[in-house]
């Protein structure tokens, strides 16, 4: 047969043959490669090698933007209420609330008008009070008395009952005879593009917003108010544009973030200023992110130091450049959440109130405030900033693995400073602090700092 087939078999068919096969193959080894090298990228990556000059001075550090959160409407109660000391110790500036309209009965009809108690939404604004922070309220979801057939994330059945609903919200709340609460952000819907909440179309969203914003613009001896949206599951150009094309009342933009990756919330954040650069009247009005994390569903990550790690190096990348406002999501679990898989910074009463990892980072990072300093060196996995308040000079470092599991042993030096004999002292969230003396004689000061997997650290350096 070998002898047969070497007779019938030129040269020449075999060389087309050949190049059939390269043809059909090369896409897959192309492939295969491109593959190969991401991985290899990945687990090599960049090792960071942290440099500050602490004589050049950038622009005063803001920590206040970060202490902002969410509550989900995992429970038609005021969630809230058992962890009033847990969230005031947060330091909260604004707190949002969704499901307001359908989880507190907010709006009924009677002999053909509507009617509206306050008196369950007011108690869950009470507890937002009692820990120190505003209420940022989503205008959700549709109440069911006004809604096509009574499905709360349908459009209503009379456009002008709508807007009348957020006129008499946005008087109650922001009144100055009523509750008479200033700076109040009222958002329109939530993941509004989220089948789970009516998958609306961008074109129908807008019809939902500009009778909102009429029934805004309706309300009467209000003190200022801030209405806005879209609120979408992510940073959507259409859904921003779209917005700001249509001619009604804007005074913010908002979206959820839920991104693995840090350097995304970078991003996103020069990308929105890049769209509205044609349309200067709204590149300075807020930008809040109303909801972020690393995933928008339920994970045990989210009881470790892996969400800690990533709300610090989130946190790290929005330091300049940053939102008005980024709220973490959320407050408290739900309940049957035993498992750890909740999203909440405190469980739920049932599983005893405890604070979780991501608890501690909000208040750990406030030592950040001053005027920053230039750090470079920054690598894949151990990124940071830096600061200088009061003579002293800090360096935040988080060391965040996507994968969970990579450490590092980060070199950080500190250029320009006087001679002298220095205090160094490394004050890691979960783990060890200690202290050095240093003696500096060239105007550098440098150690290598070991970055333990999903660690965060601030290093404190003073004369």
């Amino acid at each position: 047969m070998a002898n047969f087939l070497e007779r019938r078999v030129s040269p020449k068919t075999t060389s087309i043959i050949s190049l059939i096969a390269i043809i059909f193959f090369l896409p897959f080894l192309l492939l295969v490669s491109y593959q190969t090298v991401s991985l290899l990228i990945r687990a090599l990556g960049t090792p960071a090698n942290i440099i500050v000059d602490t004589k050049t001075t950038l622009e005063d550090i803001d920590t206040t933007f970060f202490h902002a959160f969410a509550q989900g409407g995992e429970e038609s109660t005021d969630m809230l209420a058992p962890v009033v000391s847990e969230v005031r110790a947060l330091k909260p500036r604004l707190i949002r609330l969704d499901h307001i309209y359908d989880h507190y009965n907010v709006v009924t009809r009677s002999d053909g008008s509507l009617a509206f108690d306050w008196s369950r939404l007011d108690a869950a604004i009470d507890t937002i009070s009692q820990t120190g922070a505003k209420p940022l309220l989503s205008l959700s979801f549709m109440p069911a008395p006004i809604a096509k057939d009574g499905n709360i994330t349908s459009p209503p059945e009379n456009w002008d009952e709508w807007s009348l609903v957020v006129q008499k919200t946005i008087e109650h709340y922001s009144g100055k005879n009523q509750r008479n609460i200033t700076g109040v952000f009222y958002e329109v819907w939530n993941e509004p593009d989220l089948a789970q909440f009516g998958k609306w179309s961008v074109s129908d969203y807008i019809t939902l917003y500009r009778y909102a914003s009429i029934g805004a613009n309706n309300a009467t001896s209000v003190n200022r108010f801030f209405l806005g949206g879209p609120g979408t599951t992510g940073l959507y150009k259409n859904w921003i544009l779209a917005l700001v094309q249509s001619g009604n009342r804007v005074d913010f933009l908002s979206w959820h973030s839920y991104l693995e990756n840090p350097t995304r919330f970078n991003k996103d954040q020069r990308d929105i200023i890049s769209w509205l650069l044609p349309y200067p009247n709204f590149t300075l009005i807020p930008k809040l992110i109303t909801e972020f994390g690393f995933t928008g569903g339920k994970d045990k990550r989210y009881g470790t130091t892996y969400a800690a790690a990533h709300t610090a190096a989130v946190i790290r990348q929005l330091i300049s450049g940053r939102p008005q406002h980024l709220f973490s999501f959320q407050l408290k679990d739900g309940p049957n959440q035993e498992d750890g898989s909740g999203w909440g910074l405190i469980t739920h009463e049932d599983n005893g109130t405890k604070p979780k990892p991501r608890y501690s980072v909000f208040n750990f990072i406030d030592a950040m405030t001053g005027k920053r300093l230039l750090l470079t060196g920054e690598g894949s996995w151990v990124t940071g900033f830096a600061s200088s308040r009061n003579s002293t000079i800090r360096v935040l470092l988080v060391n965040f693995d996507e994968g969970g599991s990579h450490s590092e042993n980060v070199p950080v030096t500190l250029t320009n400073l006087d001679p002298g004999s220095y205090s160094w002292r490394e004050r890691f969230l979960f783990g060890r602090d200690v202290r050095f003396t240093e003696v500096v004689t060239d105007g550098t000061l440098k150690r290598d700092v070991f970055m333990a997997a999903q660690s965060i650290a601030i290093i404190e350096i003073s004369k």
